[in-house]
This record gives C-alpha cells, sequence and structure tokens, in this order.
C-alpha cells in the first residue's frame, strides 16, 4: 500500500493502454447487465438530472430529503450556516431549505446519498467502503466551507464518488476483489500491479467511465484519476484531500497509527488548498457529525454493530486530535428521534411565512412544505393532498409525501359523485375528521383504510371562500394510540395555512 502522505502524487492509471481500456468495457458491459444497476443508473440520473417543471423538480427533491434522514439533516444544516440563514432564524423545513440553497445543490448532496443507499446493505466490503466514502464526502463538505469555496455541495459530490471504481468492482466482481486484497495483503504487491493482473484496469479507469456513461460533471473524473500534468479543478482536489484524510485517520496502512503522516499531507495541500490543521480538526468533528446521523437511519443493520462503528471513528479521531475537537456520542441505541414536538410553533411559522412572502412561492411550494410539516412533526407516515377537477367531476390526488406515496397516487382518482368512496364522502362533508379518534371506522372506511395502506387516518377538507376544493389526507401505517388533540389541531394549523395560500392566490390573480 503506497504511503498515505503521498498518495495525491501517484497515478492511479499511469499506462491506460488498450488492454485497460479493453477491460474496462468488458467489465462495464458486465455491470450494465446487472440486474440492480439500471436502478442505480436510474435514480442517479432523477437526483443529479436537469428537470424543467421547476416545481415538479422541488417535489421530486423534497421526496428524495424526506426519504432519507441522514441528507435531511445535511440540507438543513446546510440552509442554516451563516451565508445562508435569512434574518438570523433558524429554517426547520426542508422544503424550505430547498429553496434557499437552490435546486442544483440540494441535487448534487441527493445524489451522494443515492450512491450510498444503493450500496450500504451489501456486503461487509461494501459496507467499509461505502463507510468511507460516506466520510469523505462529508469531510469535503466541511473543508469547502472551511477554504471558502462557493459550492460545498459539489465537493461532497465528488467525495462521494471518488472511489466508485472500487466500490463497483467490491460489488460486481467480489471474488476477484478479494483476490486483489489478498495480494497486496499476503503477497505485497502493489494495488496497481494487483488491478493489472486481476482486474485488468485501475478502479480509477473503470469508476470514470462509469461515471461517463452516467454523464456525470467532468470534475468528478478528474477527482478518480490523477494525471500527470492535469491541472485540477478545485473540488478534484478538495476530494483528493479528503479521501486521502479518511485513509490517514480510519484506514491506517499496517503497523501505522492513525494519522500519521496528516503533517505531511497538510504541507503537501498547502499550495493548492491553505488549509491548517485546527480547520481538519473542525472538519473531522462536523463530518462524524453527519455521519452520525446517516447512521440512525440504518436500523436494519443492527444498532450495536453500527455503534461500533461508531465508536471506533470517535477514538479515532480523539486519538490524533484530542479535545480539539467535539465529538458526537457513540454508546446507546441509534435510533432515530422522534419528531421534536417543540419545534411544531417553528415550523409553522416557516409555513407561515412561506404563505405571506409570496415571494415566488408557487401554491405547490406552500402544499409541500404542509404535506412536510406533516409528515415530519405530525407524526404521520404519509401525506397526501387531493384535489377536485376544474369541472368538478373527479376528485384526484395530486400531490404527496411519506411510505409508499409514489405508488398510493395513481390510485387515488375517483368520480367526484362516488360518496360509498371514503375520501370522496369525508371530503365532501367540509369537517376535519380522524379515525378512529372521532368515531369508530365503518367497514367501508377500515376496508379502504386497508387498501391504502393505513390503520388511522384524518381527512381535513380545504374550503376556500366557502366552497369545497378538495382535501388533505394523513395516516399512520401502523395501529396505536391515536394522536392527541394537539396534535389534531396542529394539523389543522397546516391545512389553514394551505387554505390561507390558495385563498390570497385567487384574490391577486
Amino acid at each position: 500500500m503506497p504511503d498515505i502522505a503521498t498518495h495525491a502524487l501517484v497515478d492511479p492509471d499511469p499506462f491506460p493502454d488498450a488492454s485497460s481500456d479493453l477491460a474496462v468495457r468488458t467489465r462495464l458491459a458486465r455491470i450494465m447487465a446487472g440486474g440492480d444497476f439500471p436502478l442505480l443508473s436510474r435514480k442517479v440520473a432523477e437526483a443529479l438530472g436537469t428537470v424543467d417543471h421547476a416545481e415538479w423538480s422541488l417535489q421530486q427533491l423534497t421526496e428524495v430529503v424526506l426519504r432519507e434522514y441522514g441528507l435531511a439533516m445535511n440540507v438543513l444544516r446546510a440552509a442554516n450556516t451563516a451565508q445562508h440563514r435569512r434574518g438570523g432564524l433558524p429554517t426547520e423545513s426542508a422544503t424550505q431549505a430547498i429553496m434557499i440553497l437552490g435546486v442544483q445543490a440540494v441535487r448534487q448532496m441527493a445524489g451522494s446519498m443515492v450512491l450510498f443507499a444503493h450500496f450500504r446493505r451489501r456486503s461487509p466490503e461494501l459496507r467499509r467502503l461505502m463507510e468511507d466514502a460516506l466520510l469523505s464526502a462529508h469531510h469535503a463538505r466541511a473543508i469547502a466551507t472551511q477554504v471558502g469555496f462557493e459550492d460545498p455541495e459539489l465537493a461532497q459530490l465528488c467525495g462521494m464518488f471518488r472511489n466508485l471504481g472500487e466500490v463497483l468492482a467490491a460489488c460486481y466482481f467480489l471474488d476477484e476483489y478479494q483476490r486483489i486484497r489478498a495480494l497486496v495483503r499476503d503477497d505485497g504487491r502493489s494495488e496497481a500491479e494487483a488491478l493489472r493482473m486481476v482486474l485488468g484496469c485501475s478502479y480509477a479507469h473503470l469508476g470514470s467511465a462509469v461515471a461517463a456513461e452516467w454523464a456525470l460533471p467532468a470534475v468528478i473524473g478528474q477527482s478518480m484519476r490523477v494525471i500527470n500534468g492535469e491541472v485540477r479543478a478545485r473540488p478534484a482536489l478538495i476530494a483528493d484531500f479528503s479521501g486521502a484524510l479518511t485513509q490517514l485517520l480510519y484506514r491506517p496502512a499496517e503497523g501505522a497509527r492513525a494519522g500519521a503522516g496528516l503533517d505531511a499531507l497538510l504541507d503537501l495541500h498547502q499550495p493548492t488548498l491553505g488549509i491548517t490543521r485546527p480547520q481538519v480538526a473542525r472538519v473531522v468533528a462536523e463530518a462524524l457529525t453527519e455521519t452520525h446521523a446517516v447512521f440512525h437511519e440504518d436500523l436494519d443493520l443492527g444498532d450495536p454493530e453500527r455503534a461500533r462503528d461508531l465508536r471506533a471513528l470517535r477514538e479515532a479521531a480523539h486519538g490524533v486530535f484530542g479535545s480539539a475537537v467535539t465529538l458526537p456520542e457513540a454508546d446507546g441505541p441509534l435510533r432515530r428521534p422522534p419528531p421534536d414536538l417543540s419545534s411544531r410553533s417553528r415550523l409553522l411559522r416557516d409555513l407561515q411565512q412561506t404563505v405571506i412572502a409570496q415571494s415566488g412561492a408557487t401554491i405547490g411550494t406552500v402544499i409541500l412544505q404542509a404535506l412536510e410539516v406533516l409528515v415530519r412533526s405530525g407524526p404521520f407516515d404519509r401525506a397526501v393532498v387531493s384535489f377536485f377537477s376544474s369541472d368538478f367531476s373527479r376528485l384526484e390526488a395530486r400531490s404527496g409525501l411519506g411510505m409508499g406515496v409514489e405508488a398510493l397516487l395513481p390510485r387515488l382518482v375517483y368520480s367526484a359523485g362516488a360518496l360509498n368512496e371514503p375520501l370522496v364522502a369525508l371530503t365532501h362533508h367540509r369537517q376535519p375528521l380522524y379515525l378512529p379518534a372521532d368515531r369508530a371506522l365503518t367497514p367501508a372506511e377500515r376496508r379502504w383504510a386497508q387498501d391504502v395502506g393505513v390503520a388511522q387516518f384524518g381527512i381535513l377538507p380545504l374550503v376556500v371562500f366557502g366552497k369545497v376544493i378538495g382535501s388533505i389526507f394523513f395516516g399512520r401505517a401502523e395501529s396505536g394510540p391515536v394522536p392527541d388533540r394537539s396534535t389534531l389541531r396542529f394539523a389543522q394549523a397546516v391545512v389553514d395555512l394551505v387554505v390561507e395560500a390558495i385563498a390570497r392566490r385567487r384574490l391577486s390573480s
């Protein structure tokens, strides 16, 4: 294994030739034949691609953000940094945070989480690699902020994708990957030599070929491959430093202590990044905090296992930086925390500001923010808004957030006169209702609830200028205690703000 202090100077693919190109094409064809690769490609394209309709783009992003707790934490944290905060007041809403940061910035953050989410629950080898990629991505974002780079989200994306080739090898060619590691570990071969013998190409060559296939930004390819004499963009340099920092701290060479070579690494990157050791300490603390948030979402991997991982990371960082860093706690069960009920007033305030300010916010944006508030702080598993068609012949679900909502929306389309359908009947009822808190469910309501995947649900009609124009449906998937009255009043207050937004827009048009 090369000395990590000089790792950035080593060209990982110094002599690309015809045989290497052929090996890459062959490997790429085998990867593309895999059943899950098209799905990953689609997710990457959706996360990073361009969507013409800005409102639909916001909905897609909000859905991705709310599905990934670690990403939601990243987005909210980024929006609340000094350069983004408006008026000194923090934002609690991911939807509003997306508007503050901009769609492109959040797309780049989502793109990095898509890769992590796809590979994180595979083999032990992949788990280690994705943990390293996540740490490198968080390092890169924090470094970009420390050195004043204007696009920290792009740096984060480069940090996450930097070891894509090795991730692909460990996923799709596991036997060969294990042979490469054995050649390096047991036979003393260099990694480049082992790759030539087994894979026929470098990890960087393979990863950059897939990045080109996905039409990722060219700077991501620069982050993977160091070409002699190439002048690389700053995000690539940040990703290079970030990956080397991850290896130094958490995967040191055999016999080396954690952090050995850090000063040499700083000296190496001083001319281009100018980052200092105290700044690196802050970078490490921030990256571990963000990684801790993402670990909260990996419940199916087992809490004790993840707690051990985080504890080992904390100990390594503490051993290098000592009391210079404040690190997240690693002990105790890693559970996604329940919604902070004290944040409800702040979430309502954010939504009210969106309604009143009318600063380019469409009705669709207000509705998405309202649905987010219900899902995050209700707490409810899903929330869906339905509207009557312009001729009032149909009641159609238009937008939603939460578990399984993409598959659910096309099914929630009914004739406006179908009073045997609970959603239609309860919308026409005009009064807010939560079942079974207000009364027992009828047999038809119980069948409908089972069909849409909830054990309890509420319907809050949207009544604008005395006319019912639709409703918001929200519910919980599991049976259990029904929400208390303060929670239901909170939900009604959210819907009242949606009604106010629609009324304001109609008065102004």
